[in-house]
């Protein structure tokens, strides 16, 4: 926490032979983010690894081989873990034999269940389309022996028939109306041979839908129908045999068909990897950081594998000059526990923090869960916001971070609730242990104040930490620094004083005069002061002149407008906590017209069916539409007044050389 782990730029040297066992070792370890060799002078000398484009489109095929008979046997069992990734060199030939052998045992099944529901959906879509022929009992064997006549059946809208009847009034034709329903007209219609062609024109004119007939039927509609309903039940059982192979089929290899996958997707992923590495004759070099941690671990894994022929050497970032100079900016890799992870999602959603910066993620969570629960303080809402994030973060692996996101905010609501007195809008009953939002609005909204003010008050201090960090002192005397934060505590404490004690004494405004002139003065002068220097530090280099004749007094009054414009700002910052009153207002002012409507509905005689539907819907209204609203507004308030005050960002996230999604999901490139 606090701080993204500590990383080394370790350097790795293997012999060509060694290659595939180094990946498979690289895989196992995955974090490890590579440091792509065109970026070094290697890379600018041309010494890149070719990429094994053959092998990976190899993995392809076994990937998408297997995906397919994955989904054709619906295979639904967890995803099996990998615990030693493959070595792409000799893992191929392994894989690839397997996945023949499964398929040439399973594939003659699958084609076998395909071919019977064929067969059973053609036959009862035939059933169906002869059954809107049954009134008017067609015998099939006469008219295919039909010699001059031609016909047509088919569906097409009722009132379309007189425009049909009267295109085709030039020729001799018939149109039998067999049925009618749901606003659709089955029709016959006979022609002379010759005169087909007119006859289609005008069919396809009047949205005539053909039904088509196989050929080889004989016999009346009826007993058409009963012959295919009796082919139907030996078809089924068939098939019913069919899926009980495939299910012993998928309980015999789904778990093996998942394992070839994950193992082809992850070697794919190593050798596309290994388009970063550089080659110098017969041996390869990769650079890149993993964390401290890892290092000695790997590097005994790497010696082990290659018996002592490849080097493994670790250099500390502050020992690099690029580094230093930020030439080269060094990854984060968040190192923050489980109930804080998921909320790296919302840091990054900013900005990826620089190295040097505090990690701010822990603040971002705490207050985050803090502002949610204040705002949406109802001990019946919270249980429910816990209860969708416990089934999201049981069931639904893909989003599991915001599961834990919701049963956290939930938690924190029914805290707030029982602080609130509030059960699912309704306050009398359990005692209010701290207030009812509606009864104390002042008291209410001078706790909002006082919260924005530790928040702001925290985001300088995490800048003045920063800023320390960096060794950018001369940050001290700006708006953002520490005489802006003096400045502002200075505010903050006045008008504390006058909202809570009242108006402060002469004394006392004296005091505060002179300081925030004197702060004020610093903020002002800090720019023109730095221009200055510079311009005495560039004086007589060329190239320099048309910053040497830059005015002092546009620096000046740029300052001037700066240091105004951040007074207004640290004002606006702190009003705008406000809104977590404002919004726990709006809240519990929304019960008031739940509980209104369904005394209206229930005509305030009795809580029948009526006044309890309409609860239940009003707090369904309730938690989604407030849930949505509150969390845009706490993270606008920990974006725009809390983040802007200390978070610079501009990092490079920490990139594994296998992301774990990407092989568990099983995806891959079609």
């Amino acid at each position: 926490m606090f701080r993204p782990a500590k990383l080394f730029r370790i350097t790795i040297q293997v012999p060509e032979k060694y290659m595939s066992d180094v990946l498979g070792i690289l895989g196992d370890f995955r974090l490890l983010h590579l440091i792509n060799i065109n970026e070094t002078h290697l890379g600018r000398l041309g010494y890149v690894a070719g990429t094994r484009v053959d092998l990976i489109g190899r993995y392809q095929k076994v990937a998408q081989e297997a995906d397919k008979l994955i989904k054709e046997l619906s295979v639904k069992a967890p995803l099996p873990p990998i615990e030693k990734a493959p070595r792409p060199e000799k893992e191929i030939f392994v894989l690839e034999e397997e996945l023949s052998d499964i398929t040439r045992k399973v594939d003659p099944i699958i084609q076998e269940g395909r071919h019977l529901e064929r067969q059973l959906n053609q036959k009862q879509e035939l059933i169906e389309r002869l059954r809107l022929l049954v009134p008017a009992e067609i015998d099939f064997s006469r008219l295919f022996g039909l010699r001059f006549t031609s016909y047509r059946f088919g569906i097409m809208p009722p009132e379309n028939l007189d425009r049909l009847e009267e295109s085709l009034s030039d020729i001799h034709h018939a149109l039998v109306r067999i049925q009618e329903q749901r606003e659709k007209l089955v029709l016959a219609a006979f022609c002379l041979k010759e005169d087909l062609p007119v006859l289609e024109r005008s069919l396809k004119s009047a949205f005539f839908n053909e039904l088509e007939f196989p050929s080889d039927l004989k016999g009346t509609v009826s007993s058409i129908i009963e012959r295919l309903e009796a082919e139907l039940e030996p078809l089924e059982e068939k098939l019913r045999l069919t899926e009980e192979k495939k299910e012993e089929a998928r309980k015999r290899y789904g778990q093996r068909l998942l394992a070839i996958r994950e193992k082809a997707v992850l070697a794919r992923l190593l050798l596309e990897a290994a388009s970063k590495f550089g080659k110098i004759d017969h041996t390869y070099l990769l650079t890149g950081w993993v964390p401290v941690d890892l290092f000695e671990k790997l590097k005994d894994r790497i010696l082990k594998a290659t018996g002592g022929q490849a080097l493994v050497d670790c250099v500390d970032p502050e020992d690099i000059r690029e580094v230093r100079s930020g030439i080269i900016r060094i990854p984060i890799l968040f190192n923050n526990p489980l109930l804080i992870r998921p909320f790296e999602r919302l840091t990054t959603l900013y900005g990826i923090p620089t190295y040097e910066e505090v990690e701010p993620t822990v603040f971002l969570a705490i207050s985050f869960v803090l502002l949610f629960g204040m705002m949406f303080g109802d001990v019946g809402h919270g249980l429910i916001l816990f209860l969708g994030g416990f089934y999201v973060f049981k069931r639904l692996y893909k989003y599991m971070d915001y599961g834990i996101i919701l049963m956290e905010c939930g938690v924190s609501s029914m805290i707030f609730g029982v602080l609130y007195g509030s059960v699912f809008g309704m306050e009398d009953l359990i005692p209010a242990l701290w207030l009812h939002p509606m009864k104390d609005i002042n008291r209410f909204m001078l706790v909002s104040i006082v919260l924005g003010v530790a928040m702001i008050s925290l985001g300088f201090i995490l800048n003045l930490i920063n800023i320390y960090k960096r060794r950018e002192f001369h940050r001290l005397f700006t708006a953002s620094g520490l005489a802006g934060a003096l400045l502002y505590w200075l505010f903050a404490g006045i008008g504390i004083r006058y909202l809570t004690w009242g108006p402060p004494g002469p004394v006392e405004r004296t005091v505060a005069v002179v300081t925030a002139a004197v702060l004020l003065f610093v903020i002002i002068v800090e720019r023109p002061l730095r221009a200055i220097i510079k311009r005495k530090r560039m004086k007589g280099r060329p190239g320099t002149e048309a910053i040497q004749q830059a005015s002092l007094s546009v620096v000046v009054l740029e300052s001037v407008i700066e240091a105004l414009d951040s007074v207004l700002r640290f004002l606006a910052n702190t009003v705008s906590f406000v809104r977590v009153a404002a919004f726990a207002l709006t809240h519990a002012a929304l019960f008031v017209g739940v509980f209104t409507i369904a005394d209206m509905v229930s005509h305030g005689t009795h809580k029948g069916l009526g006044y309890i539907l309409t609860l239940i819907i009003g707090n369904i209204v309730i938690i989604v539409l407030e849930a949505m609203v509150v969390s845009i507004q706490t993270i606008r308030l920990e974006y725009y007044e809390f983040f802007s005050k200390f978070f610079r960002g501009g990092g490079v996230e920490f990139k594994p050389l296998v992301e774990k999604e990407a092989v568990s999901t099983g995806a891959f490139k079609q």
